[in-house]
């Protein structure tokens, strides 16, 4: 099994639209978020934030926007939301 710097975690909604591809789609998405979950601190290509106050990472990749968060203390990759573009 491969080893991440950290844990992806996906949110109900990134989760159900990932659902909603197909299985080779699925794949290639997934393959997206384990790369990122090896470098955690990436820059997106834009920053938001939510109600927090946190800041949300905002990356285009290959027709899909994902918006994610590296939560620090337990070595998680939020992934909030995925989109096709």
């Amino acid at each position: 099994m491969a080893s991440y710097a950290y844990e992806p975690v996906l949110s109900a909604k990134a989760w159900e639209f990932l659902c909603s591809l197909s299985r080779k789609r699925q794949q290639r998405v997934i393959k997206w978020i384990n790369l990122l979950a090896q470098q955690p601190w990436r820059l997106g290509d834009y920053r938001t934030t939510d109600s927090a106050g946190r800041f949300l990472e905002n990356i285009r990749l290959n027709g899909f926007l994902i918006t994610y968060w590296a939560d620090g203390p337990v070595e998680e990759l939020r992934i909030l939301d995925i989109v096709e573009l």
